[in-house]
């Protein structure tokens, strides 16, 4: 109960955000974040990941909401027989991935918000949301579960 209730939360906190940055955020304007090395910019990303497959949005929904119906079938293995790494690590997986598709089905486009500046220019440039952070984590997570027993 709790993996889903982490599931929930993390669901509900990037969409909260999100509707609190469409609402106040005008497209594409930064807002720095004092003395941290963050801006705030609401960008409308179509494709995934720097952009892949933005031109081709439908393709991009039916990739995403296979990868979703593929990580959920192994969330409910994961739930009655994983360890608590695993679970962990998937719940956060799961929440970020419901949420982003959520926007892509709704909305047609994922509400992204958050971008760091770096001296890595290219990285400076790539606009992140919460259940992006949540899927890298539970990832990472998930690669450490894997490696060390």
């Amino acid at each position: 109960m709790k993996y889903l209730l982490l599931v929930v939360s993390i669901f509900g906190l990037d969409e909260g955000i999100k509707q609190r940055i469409d609402k106040k955020e005008p497209l594409g304007k930064e807002r720095r974040v004092p003395k941290l090395p963050v801006v705030i910019e609401k960008y409308y990303n179509n494709g995934a990941a720097l952009n892949l497959l933005a031109k081709k949005p439908k393709i991009m929904l039916g990739l995403h909401s296979a990868c979703m119906a593929g990580l959920m079938a192994i969330y409910g293995f994961v739930l009655r027989k994983g360890t608590t790494g695993l679970k962990t690590g998937m719940s956060m997986m799961v929440g970020g991935g419901l949420s982003n598709l959520w926007d892509r089905i709704h909305k047609k486009h994922v509400v992204d918000y958050i971008r760091f500046d770096t001296p890595w220019k290219r990285f400076s440039r790539i606009v992140f949301n919460i259940s992006d952070f949540f899927i890298f984590i539970g990832a990472a997570g998930l690669t450490i579960v894997a490696v060390i027993p």
